[in-house]
C-alpha cells in the first residue's frame, strides 16, 4: 500500500531535512510558499527515484490545506502529516504570523482529519519560544479559537499590553504567543485523533542553523545568545529536528501523543522563568 506524507514548509530547512527522512518509507507529497524553490526539490528527490509530488500554496490560503488532502487521498493513505510550514518574527508582521503560525495548522489540522488512517500521526513544528515568552489566559483563549472573526483586532490590545509589561515587540510576541498556540492545539486535539486511532505531537526546536535562523541571528543578538546559553553550547541542526520526527513518525514512537517534544539542546531548562 502507498502510504503518504504530507510536508509544509518542505522547500528550505527543517522541512526539506525532514523530507529526505520520510521519503525512504513513504510517498511525499510536498507544499510550499516558493513555487520554484519546491519544484526544484520535488525534481531532485524524483530524478534520485522516489515518490514525490507538489502543491505550491500559501497555507493561509484556506483552499490549499483543502487541496492538500484532497491529492493525498487520490495518492493513498495519509501515514504522516508535518507542518514545517511557519513564519519568525523578522520575517513578517505580526498579523502575517498569527495567520502562518496559528491560524493555517488550525486548517491543516481540519481538513487532514477526515482523511486520517489507523496508525497516522500529525507532527507540528512548534517552537521553544512557546514555552519562554509570557503566558497571558487571555491571549491563549483567543488562540485556542484562531479562525474566529477578527482575531487580530481582539488579539492586538492584549499583545499591546504584554509588551508594556514585559518588552519586546508585537512581532516578537505574536510569535510567541502563536507558538503556544500549535503546543497547546496538539493536546487539545490529540483525543479527536485518537479516535481514528492517530497521534498528534508537537516539536519544539530551539535555535536552528537553518535559513529561517540564521535571518533571526543577524537581526541582533537574542539567538545567538540562546545557542550560548543551552547546555549543548551549539545551535542546533534541521538534521536535529529531522530525526526526532523521523522517531515520532515511526513505531517506536506508537504511544507518543497528546505533547511536546522540545529539540532545544536545553534552552528551556537553562532558560526557564528569565525574561529573554
Amino acid at each position: 500500500m502507498n502510504h503518504v506524507a504530507i510536508i509544509t514548509g518542505a522547500a528550505g530547512g527543517m522541512g526539506a531535512a525532514i523530507a529526505r527522512r520520510l521519503v525512504k518509507t513513504r510517498t511525499l507529497l510536498l507544499s510550499d510558499v516558493n513555487r520554484d524553490r519546491l519544484n526544484a526539490a520535488t525534481a531532485q528527490l524524483i530524478a534520485e527515484g522516489y515518490q514525490a509530488h507538489a502543491v505550491c500554496g500559501d497555507l493561509a490560503d484556506p483552499q490549499v490545506s483543502d487541496v492538500l488532502a484532497e491529492r493525498c487521498a487520490a495518492l493513498g493513505p495519509l501515514a504522516t502529516l508535518v507542518n514545517a510550514a511557519g513564519l519568525s518574527p523578522v520575517q513578517a508582521d505580526w498579523r502575517t504570523i498569527i495567520a502562518a503560525n496559528i491560524v493555517a495548522p488550525q486548517r491543516l489540522l481540519s481538513a487532514s482529519q477526515p482523511i486520517l488512517q489507523d496508525g497516522a500521526v500529525g507532527i507540528m513544528i512548534a517552537s521553544v519560544a512557546g514555552h519562554l515568552g509570557p503566558v497571558d489566559a487571555a491571549v491563549q483563549v483567543l488562540l485556542d479559537d484562531p479562525l474566529q472573526p477578527n482575531l487580530c483586532d481582539l488579539l492586538e490590545p492584549l499583545l499591546v499590553k504584554i509588551i508594556a509589561t514585559h518588552g519586546g515587540t508585537m512581532e516578537g510576541q505574536a510569535y510567541s504567543a502563536s507558538k503556544r498556540a500549535v503546543i497547546r492545539m496538539c493536546e487539545r486535539r490529540a483525543l479527536d485523533w485518537g479516535a481514528f486511532g492517530a497521534r498528534l505531537v508537537s516539536v519544539s526546536p530551539g535555535v536552528v542553523w537553518t535559513p529561517m535562523g540564521q535571518e533571526e541571528a543577524a537581526s541582533g543578538h537574542r539567538a545567538q545568545a540562546m545557542a550560548d546559553a543551552t547546555p549543548m553550547g551549539r545551535w542546533g541542526t534541521a538534521d536535529d529536528i529531522a530525526g526526532t520526527v523521523e522517531f515520532l513518525a515511526s513505531d517506536a514512537a506508537s504511544y507518543i501523543t497528546g505533547c511536546d517534544i522540545r529539540v532545544d539542546g536545553g534552552a528551556v531548562a537553562a532558560m526557564r522563568g528569565a525574561n529573554f
